[in-house]
């Protein structure tokens, strides 16, 4: 099984590291003994995938089942979802790999689960931190593993519209960022899910909190973009100390199955620590 290898400053990842142990030993004692972890093998990688490609399509995440045909976007809303979760796990399990180049970090949230007999994924979360060396994503990877994902899933017109899309996407985000006078070396907030049969169940805080008490440790500001509004909107982000800095119509596109809607763009400043 092989080992990931995360470029990230060797300070910020031991940081990281210490904050989820602290976290896990005192979550390790509710029900179900939940505890996060960063991913550290492929293995872990399609877990997290997986359940992130669940959580997207059953609750209807627009961001990912935008650029997916009509007639695969009808199935999900009759509850048929099989299809989808496999075309769209493709495309985010290469989006993890590639984000690892560049500061990428994946933590999955797991508990035990006495039906399984074992313990079970139930939520996972991508962050970009600050990186140790400035990579990129290959161009031939990108070209092969990540062209073929994405076409199987969308076909080559919104294979298309949808990287044009987020590439726009990027460039407002850039742009908001240097509006306001926020620094390359931050925390960009990617992608987080839990699967539907977990949620109110504080995963999503366990896998955001470490973060963000590291984005206070090293005085780095956070950001995040909301895909989805209506689940996640700033009322849900304010109380994680996020402001809301702007907005961003995304996929105006007529190869867009659901239409166009707002990305909502946010900002968290560090939070000065009190040293006892």
């Amino acid at each position: 099984m092989s080992r990931i290898q995360l470029n990230i400053e060797a300070t910020i990842l031991q940081g990281l590291v210490d904050l989820i142990e602290k976290q896990n030993a005192v979550s390790g004692t509710e029900p179900g003994a939940p505890r996060v972890h960063i991913a550290a093998t492929s293995e872990d990688l399609v877990h997290a995938a997986s359940v992130m490609a669940q959580a997207f399509v059953r609750n209807g995440d627009k961001a990912w089942i935008a650029w997916l045909r009509p007639a695969d976007v009808q199935r999900i809303r009759a509850g048929d979802f099989i299809d989808a979760e496999k075309k769209i796990g493709r495309v985010i399990h290469y989006l993890l790999r590639a984000a690892l180049r560049s500061g990428g970090v994946v933590v999955l949230e797991t508990a035990h689960d006495e039906r399984q007999g074992g313990r079970t994924v139930r939520g996972a979360a991508l962050r970009t931190l600050p990186s140790a060396v400035l990579s990129t994503p290959g161009l031939l990877h990108e070209l092969t593993v990540g062209a073929l994902a994405a076409l199987r899933a969308y076909g080559l017109r919104r294979t298309l519209a949808a990287q044009s899309a987020s590439a726009a996407l990027q460039r407002a985000t850039h742009a908001m960022r240097a509006r306001e006078g926020v620094p390359d070396r931050c925390i960009y907030g990617g992608m987080v899910c839990v699967h539907p049969v977990h949620e109110q169940k504080r995963v999503a805080s366990r896998m955001s909190r470490p973060f963000q008490q590291l984005a206070d440790l090293h005085g780095l500001f956070y950001l995040l973009q909301s895909s989805n509004p209506d689940r996640n909107d700033t009322r849900v982000f304010k109380g994680f100390g996020f402001k809301h800095t702007g907005e961003f119509l995304y996929g105006a596109s007529k190869f867009n199955s659901v239409g166009p809607y707002t990305v909502k763009l946010m900002i968290r400043s560090p939070v000065p620590v009190r040293l006892e």
